[in-house]
């Protein structure tokens, strides 16, 4: 089923639509639950306070994964309440700290594999593997995604997903992306000339590069950051943040990445992991 949001917003080059990322905001259980000393229930409130005021135009939002901080119910509950400020349509895809199956049970309607915004199609896929830290896509969810790309082949499209499909220079979190699909995956949207974007969490960090005509995208966490181009562990200084996307109806786009100066913001940079 695809999901449709078609009011644009007008400029003089063509009809565009804002699109909104958050990732990664490790929701704990409790009010009190800390990631590496801060407490990510507060920053996702401060990310979401400067969305709600900073991004009145925009139709869409989609938090790409790690919802959770330990696939809890409380969790997803807490992280639920707290979006009930945002008065736009979103969706969740799942990451490494999460379980799909809750996330699906809990909120149906925010899951989701095409969503339509304009002439853009967004593809939202589950590269969460139950007990790895790695990301991977199945037999099944390649054959499904192939199927899916040939029936968008008419409309420019985004891929979004949690893990990272290429490194980002960090060498401990590259040894954590996606694995099992990887090749299959960008061999795929080689072949796809509609795709414009791939674009995911799970590094929290911001990155940017492209890869011939297809651009490459990671957003910073709603929650603790990690410093790029780190060897080991390494949590940076880097206030949390969201990225945004205009999408223009001739399949090109802007993107760029808001941060937020978050209050009480405290962190144990001399953490070795979590």
């Amino acid at each position: 089923m695809i999901r449709e949001h078609n009011e644009p917003n007008r400029s003089d080059k063509t009809n565009s639509y804002r699109l909104i990322q958050i990732t990664d905001p490790h929701i704990g259980s409790r009010p009190d639950y800390q990631l590496l000393g801060l407490d990510t229930g507060h920053t996702l409130d401060e990310v979401l306070s400067a969305i709600v005021s900073r991004q009145q135009a925009a139709q869409l939002l989609v938090a790409t994964g790690d919802i959770s901080a330990n696939g809890a119910e409380a969790s997803y509950r807490r992280f639920l309440q707290k979006m009930r400020r945002v008065q736009k349509p979103w969706y969740w895809l799942p990451g490494n700290h999460d379980l799909s199956s809750r996330m699906k049970q809990l909120a149906p309607q925010r899951c989701t594999e095409v969503v339509a915004l304009g002439n853009w199609r967004l593809l939202l896929l589950d590269t969460s593997v139950e007990n790895q830290i790695c990301g991977g896509l199945s037999e099944a969810q390649l054959e499904r995604l192939q199927l899916l790309l040939w029936e968008t082949r008419e409309h420019p499209v985004m891929i979004m997903m949690h893990h990272q499909p290429v490194q980002v220079g960090s060498k401990w979190i590259d040894g954590h992306m996606l694995r099992d699909g990887r090749e299959q995956l960008l061999q795929m949207v080689s072949k796809a000339p509609q795709v414009k974007a791939l674009v995911w969490g799970h590094v929290h960090q911001q990155f940017d590069n492209h890869e011939g005509r297809v651009g490459l995208h990671a957003t910073p966490s709603t929650s603790v950051q990690f410093t790029p181009g780190s060897g080991p562990f390494a949590v940076d200084d880097e206030m949390p943040g969201y990225r945004w996307f205009d999408l223009y109806d001739d399949g090109s786009y802007k993107t760029g990445v808001e941060r937020v100066e978050v209050s009480k913001y405290s962190v144990d940079f001399a953490s070795s992991g979590y």
